[in-house]
């Protein structure tokens, strides 16, 4: 049997818990592939109108500057690489899971509920249509270090809030949990 461990982190609007909501996905793998996507479709007056947000997650995404009022004269790059639309993300996800010649991936995420949730609304989180490689549930990073008596994390050198860097620091977490190198 070969085990995939794939790491997940999405950015989201907390208030929104439609397509409209999600910000951005981000998904590595423990080879180092991944898979990164700034939703085209998230409300960014939403996104704009959240303090937090723009404080902590705008900054890592695809901007250009405008002559608008809107985010203090930045808006997103729709024709940035990392921009794509629900359609686009979806056939995305769906191909990086399929990828694999693992007999078994298993999808781990830090706190990662709602994760969990904004990756099955990629597909109406209706199971009879999302693709069969899709995890239907995930470890939680959270209660593995739980488990191990609550071991002071690594920290996290930058990117915070970013999907694809903070995925890819679950991967850390999990290989130091695991008694690996992080």
């Amino acid at each position: 049997m070969s085990i995939r461990n794939v790491y997940l982190d999405c950015e989201f609007l907390p208030a929104d818990p439609t397509l409209k909501g999600l910000v951005s996905i981000g998904i590595t793998d423990d080879q180092g592939v991944e898979f990164y996507a700034v939703n085209g479709d998230v409300d960014v007056e939403a996104l704009i109108a959240n303090e937090w947000m723009m404080v902590n997650v705008w900054p890592s995404l695809p901007t250009v500057r405008d002559d608008s009022e809107i985010g203090d004269g930045l808006e997103l790059s729709y024709r940035h690489q990392d921009v794509h639309f629900i359609p686009a993300i979806r056939a995305g996800v769906a191909q990086y899971f399929a990828d694999t010649d693992a007999t078994e991936t298993r999808l781990w995420a830090w706190y990662g509920a709602q994760d969990m949730c904004r990756l099955h609304s990629l597909w109406d989180n209706d199971w009879s249509v999302m693709p069969e490689q899709i995890p239907r549930w995930f470890n939680e990073l959270e209660q593995l270090r739980w488990q191990a008596g609550g071991p002071e994390m690594p920290n996290q050198p930058a990117g915070m809030h970013n999907a694809l860097a903070d995925a890819r620091h679950n991967r850390v977490m999990h290989q130091f949990l695991a008694g690996g190198t992080p």
